[in-house]
């Protein structure tokens, strides 16, 4: 593993702070058009986090069996 590239992890850190200010934003307008905190969709962006985080270990453990 010693030739693998940093940029795997940047890019999942990235996925999840847009994935974070997208639901920052989100929660943002809907409280303030609706005055209500909108749960409705809060489990959306958790799942969606959680796929990035699968998805980036996924690639991390593919790409170190693989034969140099």
């Amino acid at each position: 593993m010693a030739n693998e590239s940093p940029e795997s992890g940047t890019l999942i850190i990235a996925a999840l702070l847009l994935l974070a200010l997208g639901f920052s934003g989100y929660w943002i307008v809907t409280y303030v058009q609706t005055g209500t905190p909108p749960w409705n969709i809060a489990y959306m962006f958790f799942l969606g986090g959680i796929a990035i985080v699968v998805l980036g270990l996924v690639a991390v453990f593919r790409r170190g069996r693989r034969p140099s």
